[in-house]
């Protein structure tokens, strides 16, 4: 049995990239955050989208593993996977990236993306 709700749960997604194109489209800017602890204020005060770049998936894990230890977090490697394989909407949609040093992988993972996205 499918309610109603899930659909709009499903689609939310697809919702978001359009509503943050036609966003950027009107001028506003994004910043893309890598953590929780990135306070979202900021960038609301500046008048930019803050959107989480924190991985979902585990489909782009095995591109990270290329490059970052397996011993790493999911979600770190869900995150850089999705940037490696260029598959994140809201990390191409973002004008600055914020990633919090809250830890060793990320502080990797900020490391290892920088050549690829300068």
């Amino acid at each position: 049995m499918k309610c109603a709700s899930f659909d709009k749960i499903t689609t939310a997604f697809e919702k978001n990239v359009l509503n943050l194109t036609e966003a950027k489209q009107n001028g506003k800017k994004v910043v893309g955050q890598f953590c929780l602890y990135s306070p979202s204020e900021i960038a609301l005060a500046a008048g930019a989208i803050p959107v989480s770049l924190c991985g979902t998936k585990n489909d782009s894990i095995p591109a990270a593993e290329e490059i970052l230890p397996r011993s790493l977090c999911p979600l770190i490697k869900s995150s850089f996977g999705f940037a490696l394989k260029d598959s994140c909407p809201y990390l191409a949609a973002a004008d600055i990236v914020v990633a919090d040093t809250t830890c060793d992988g990320k502080k990797k993972c900020m490391n290892c993306l920088r050549p690829i996205n300068p």
